[in-house]
């Protein structure tokens, strides 16, 4: 709720990349633009767009209102009255183009591009006449940002992109800042911060910019000479983002609201808007679901299926019966729905209060639900369910893999990767052994395996480069996995250099160290003798109802006994044996009786 001259307003939306002139705001939300005064109000939409907006500056003089669109595809430059009107394109140029300031001539604008550039994410600046034209590189290079001070001097930003998408990035592409003071052209850096600069802007006899040197973006002013540094906003929950400024006044957007910041009185202040918008987006709408398709899971028996869309969970017979919906209607996003062994349980990764935890529902929904809270699970990525029991496995954002026992609502950090998310998750035929894909190195991964009971982990493949996705054999004698291993380079056709197209192939592990490959021919005589012949002829008619009989008992027992895989671990990176196909670009692999 915001409240605004004593009343509280009910709707509120996201507001960005505003822009200011005197006593007016230009801001975007729902990818539209919007006006409101300084002290805040009811906003007024100044476009209906097709195409996202973005990126909005008024000009020096208060006339016009630049800015990013896409409303015939790439993003260009459009113009159009700042009061409201007709839209006119201005750039064709069919690349990533943003508009960052006017020239004080009032006629001319500025963006960045990275039109006629051999790298995606370089960018130098542009101008354009606001009546059309050919846009002209402007002569600074590399730049991001520019803005100009009252006597002729230039402010220049490299590498000044969102501070705000890359938190506390330190590496070689953060925002620097530099300047002309006297437009002589000859530049130099501003100042020196350990942190990401971006947004400058020269305001009076100071330049400010936003940096997140001291841990959270805020806005900060220097002199020209890079002296005298201060800070003005003390935001410590969000980042301030996309400052810009009319030369008196600077806006900037915190979270979802915007701001005002005025250098006279050093002070910042909430602009409290009244935003009455008809939530379009927000209608109901039925929608194609293949489009929306996350996530499936198949039952127990085979004989229904989970499929999740577009953050609902829905649960069908393969072949009849009606579609049920499992979980709230709206307001709630489930992700990663997983039948339990049972086939009358499911869980599912919910996120009703805010934070994502574990629960389970029933298929029936004749019980109130179960929710796992108080488990520090993370944002989960993978979820694989026991055959056995009522124990989940989850892979998460922060490179783990978790066991969690349903029962005892329990967890147990199995293993940790301190270079990636573990890839792929395979649990045995009786559930006592999950195999998975662990990161040793940036370059490099293996396949482990970890024992339930005991929470003991073992490598069982050596790393060359990666292996990934494992699969256990339904009856417990291998472990299947793609691996990058092949090594058979080809010529590039343009440049002189190797390269390694496919470089991947399944391999299996024998779990048993008795089993043997089922990729070696067993030798065989050409003719079969004569007495085994003769002997097999006569044992047939004698004992046929007594080998039907043992052989439906057998199949029984093996029914009625849960068979346990034993894996042999000594000497098992050993028995690493590749498969008999040409190396190729492989996605998944999976074991079926007898067959892969």
């Amino acid at each position: 709720m915001l409240k605004f001259g004593g009343i509280f307003l009910s709707i509120q939306g996201y507001y960005r990349f505003p822009t200011i002139h005197e006593n007016q705001v230009v801001f975007v939300a729902e990818d539209d633009l919007w006006t409101v005064e300084v002290s805040g109000g009811i906003a007024r939409r100044l476009t209906s767009n097709l195409g996202e907006v973005s990126h909005p500056l008024i000009s020096p003089d208060g006339k016009y209102l630049a800015f990013t669109g896409r409303e015939e595809g790439p993003t260009e430059v459009f113009v159009m009255p700042t009061l409201g009107g007709p839209s006119k394109r201005l750039t064709y140029l069919g690349t990533h183009n943003t508009v960052v300031n006017w020239k004080p001539d009032n006629q001319t604008i500025i963006f960045v591009s990275n039109a006629k550039l051999p790298f995606t994410r370089s960018f130098q600046l542009f101008e354009i006449n606001q009546n059309g034209g050919i846009s002209q590189p402007m002569p600074y290079g590399s730049a991001r940002n520019i803005s100009y001070g009252r006597d002729g001097g230039i402010v220049l930003g490299r590498f000044t992109a969102d501070p705000a998408r890359w938190k506390r990035y330190r590496g070689g592409t953060t925002g620097v800042i530099w300047i002309d003071p006297e437009h002589t052209g000859e530049f130099q850096k501003l100042i020196n911060l350990d942190g990401n600069l971006a947004s400058p802007m020269w305001v009076e006899n100071r330049i400010f910019f936003l940096s997140d040197h001291q841990g959270i973006g805020n806005l900060y002013s220097c002199l020209p000479d890079g002296e005298d540094l201060q800070r003005h906003t003390s935001h410590q929950e969000f980042y301030a983002r996309y400052a810009s400024t009319d030369g008196n006044r600077i806006v900037y957007h915190v979270g979802a609201d915007l701001y005002v910041y005025d250098p006279r009185d050093n002070k910042d202040q909430l602009i409290a808007i009244d935003f009455r918008t008809p939530q379009i987006q927000r209608n109901r709408k039925f929608v194609d679901t293949a489009r929306y398709f996350e996530d499936y899971d198949l039952g127990p028996q085979n004989t229904s299926v989970l499929i999740v869309s577009r953050g609902k969970s829905f649960a069908m017979g393969n072949w009849e019966g009606a579609v049920t919906q499992h979980g709230e209607p709206d307001g709630v996003r489930y992700r990663l729905t997983r039948w339990l062994k049972d086939g009358h349980r499911l869980v599912c990764i919910s996120d009703e209060n805010g934070e994502e935890f574990l629960e389970i529902r029933y298929a029936n929904e004749q019980k109130p639900p179960e929710k796992l809270g108080g488990l520090d699970i993370g944002r989960p990525v993978s979820l694989d369910v026991s055959p056995k029991d009522d124990l989940v496995v989850l892979t998460n954002h922060r490179f783990e893999l978790v066991l969690i026992d349903l029962e005892s609502k329990k967890m147990t950090l199995l293993d940790r990767s301190n270079y990636e998310r573990v890839n792929g998750v395979s649990w045995s035929p009786d559930g006592r052994w999950i195999a998975y894909s662990l990161a040793c190195t940036q370059q490099t991964s293996s396949i482990k395996i970890c024992q339930i009971d005991s929470g003991k982990t073992h490598q069982v493949t050596e790393p060359i480069l990666r292996d990934i996705n494992p699969s256990f054999d339904p009856e417990g004698k291998f472990l299947y996995f793609l691996s990058y291993r092949d090594f058979s380079p080809v010529y590039d056709n343009l440049h002189f250099d190797l390269g390694f197209p496919r470089g991947m192939r399944p391999f299996l592990i024998t779990l048993q160290a008795d089993q043997r490959s089922p990729f070696i021919a067993e030798p065989k005589p050409l003719v079969e003798p004569e007495e085994n012949k003769e002997e097999d002829s006569c044992k047939e008619d004698e004992n046929v109802d007594q080998m039907v009989e043992q052989h439906n008992g057998q199949e029984q027992k093996e029914k009625e006994d849960d068979q346990l895989v034993q894996i042999d671990l000594e000497g098992i990176m050993d028995r690493v044996v590749a498969f008999p196909v040409s190396e190729g670009r492989y996605g998944q692999i999976a074991g079926i009786k007898n067959k892969v």
